[in-house]
């Protein structure tokens, strides 16, 4: 992860998560058990145009670069996960 998420933004800060991965239940339980502790500001989910994947975007407020980077770390843990942003 770039050092301008460090230094280039003030905390607190709103940011967004974009996440693809397999459209099953599990993928989509586990992404919002990611976040359960967090007030989440925004959730939408997008299906892709044959319904294999679905694209999930969260945006919550993080407090640190390092409450940032945990988010992205418990993300790239999950199962069925194809990529992240």
């Amino acid at each position: 992860m770039s050092d301008a998420f460090k230094e280039n933004i003030d905390y607190p800060a709103e940011y967004s998560y974009k996440m693809v991965g397999d459209d099953t239940k599990k993928f989509r339980d586990s992404v919002k058990a990611v976040f359960m502790m967090k007030k989440v500001k925004d959730m939408s989910e997008r299906p892709s145009s044959k319904g294999n994947y679905v694209s999930i975007t969260v945006t919550v407020e993080v407090g640190s670069y390092e409450e940032l980077r945990s988010f992205y770390e418990m993300i790239s843990r999950i199962e069925g996960l194809r990529y992240h942003l």
